[in-house]
């Protein structure tokens, strides 16, 4: 079954190339290597509340911000949502269900991962993997949940260490490390309990996080005392959603904790 639907994709690429999504030209991938030479790379970690640049050697493995101690998380931001190509991406992904563009955001992605998080002290391998949850209503709504696709293409991307440099073989089958690692999805304790409205149109930042307060819960608690976790979404704006959820994990018991997105504002 696999080997037909290899063999049928292959057909619909001859007969309908794929079209890039910024600049509409026909070719081999979802994005040309023209647009995706465009897209300019984050170099560091944030602050998640004032959006100062954060030194990953110093910050992360202590897991504190240097200017706000009180926030209890770091974000990881592979580019800038203000990035057109980057943005086209994301639309794509979340809002057309093209599931083509994964491979361009798995080279964003690994790009990030080598100029900030596999050059920082961290051991990756004590990390979780969380994507935020949708509420299931919203998720049957639109039939996936984008924060676990982007899960999914980062947790790839962190499995893999290929030169420095390469990013072609990260959505690949190859796997050739001396020892692998294995970096688990967890999909089955924080849950969103509360179908909160959209907040794209909301401005003002405390209806926001009015409007995301007690909409997460863990169903087992006591698995995330002591765990370091990666929190996975597409986008960070305000941040309201993410922070609520950081707050359920960390009174959980949760250690470190990265907020990683593709983009933020």
């Amino acid at each position: 079954m696999e080997t037909l639907q290899k063999i049928w994709n292959l057909f619909l690429d001859v007969i309908f190339p794929p079209i890039c999504v910024n600049c509409l030209r026909r070719g081999e991938k979802a994005l040309c290597d023209e647009c995706a030479a465009r897209i300019e790379i984050n170099n560091s970690f944030f602050c998640p509340e004032c959006n100062r640049r954060l030194p990953a050697r110093d910050s992360l493995p202590k897991n504190q911000n240097l200017c706000h101690p009180r926030v209890k998380f770091v974000l990881a931001a592979a580019a800038s949502y203000q990035d057109r190509v980057v943005r086209e991406l994301i639309h794509a992904l979340k809002y057309n269900r093209a599931k083509t563009v994964l491979e361009p955001l798995g080279e964003i992605i690994n790009k990030y991962l080598e100029k900030v998080i596999r050059n920082s002290k961290l051991e990756i391998r004590n990390f979780a993997v969380v994507p935020l949850p949708l509420h299931p209503q919203k998720e049957r709504e639109r039939g996936f949940n984008q924060a676990y696709l982007v899960a999914e293409v980062l947790r790839q991307c962190l499995e893999v260490r290929p030169p420095r440099g390469s990013t072609s073989q990260i959505l690949t089958s190859i796997r050739e490390e001396v020892e692998p690692r294995k970096i688990g999805i967890e999909t089955n304790n924080l849950v969103r309990t509360k179908n909160t409205k959209s907040q794209t149109k909301m401005k003002d930042h405390e209806k926001r996080q009015e409007n995301v307060s007690g909409a997460f819960s863990l169903k087992r608690p006591e698995a995330i005392v002591g765990q370091n976790v990666i929190l996975v979404d597409d986008v960070f704006t305000s941040g309201a959603t993410m922070k609520e959820a950081v707050l359920v994990l960390k009174n959980a018991g949760a250690k470190k904790i990265i907020g990683f997105v593709i983009a933020k504002t």
